[in-house]
């Protein structure tokens, strides 16, 4: 241990000497802290000791990883019911935006259109063998058919819907359901009918697309509405 000494001298300090504390040599008072010393030594090693076992094996910090796939299958069919609420099934355009959460490359084909209120998403999903199910409750307001038009159902109408979600890819994909007709919106609906009665040439066809918009634009969204 190596100390230096310096002593004032006319205003100014000068270095005295170098100080050499070598083991065997004990001037007064300089027994207790060796013993300090050889305490503090053996302190590090015991905590640097406890460090590096904890570094190996590292303890828990009060949590587990918990099991999100029903979540993650809940959010898929939700965010696919949001999409087709907002007419994306109507729209070839948005069409991109639900390719992601099925398992089928293109838009399938149909020859109804139903017309909803809202809806909500069963809280837990079904699940066997490999394979989940979501329960969706559709609002219904009415059904268009393409080829003869709109029709209005009675107030308070359910439709129940069953969705099923496989695995894909390390992805939740909607593979099916028991039924794969749009559940859209009054709104989207309405704007659907004026741009297809924009468009027409058909007389028929007009009428039909007048017909509903009448029909919708005086339908309360009300489940309770006579």
């Amino acid at each position: 241990m190596l100390q230096i000494c310096a002593r004032s001298v006319t205003g100014r300090f000068l270095l005295r000497e170098w100080c050499n504390l070598k083991v065997g040599y004990f001037p007064e008072g300089s027994m207790s802290l060796l013993v300090l010393r050889r305490s503090l030594l053996g302190f590090v090693f015991i905590v640097g000791s406890a460090c590096s076992v904890s570094a190996q094996f590292p303890m828990p910090l009060g949590h587990t990883e918990q099991d999100t796939t029903s979540a993650d299958i809940r959010e898929v069919v939700s965010k696919y019911c949001r999409l087709d609420y907002e007419g994306a099934r109507l729209d070839g355009e948005s069409w991109p935006k639900v390719e992601p959460l099925v398992s089928w490359k293109t838009n399938p084909e149909y020859s109804q259109i139903n017309v909803i209120s809202r809806y909500t998403v069963g809280p837990e999903p079904g699940s066997s063998h490999g394979k989940y199910t979501v329960t969706v409750h559709y609002q219904l307001l009415g059904s268009y058919d393409l080829a003869i038009g709109y029709e209005r159902v009675a107030a308070g109408s359910v439709q129940d819907v069953e969705y099923k979600v496989t695995g894909t890819n390390g992805e939740w994909r909607i593979s099916g359901s028991d039924n794969n007709l749009p559940h859209t919106s009054r709104a989207a609906m309405l704007k659907w009918l004026n741009e297809k009665l924009s468009a027409s040439q058909d007389e028929p066809a007009k009428t039909r697309y007048q017909e509903a918009l009448r029909q919708l634009q005086a339908q309360s969204v009300s489940p309770f509405a006579k």
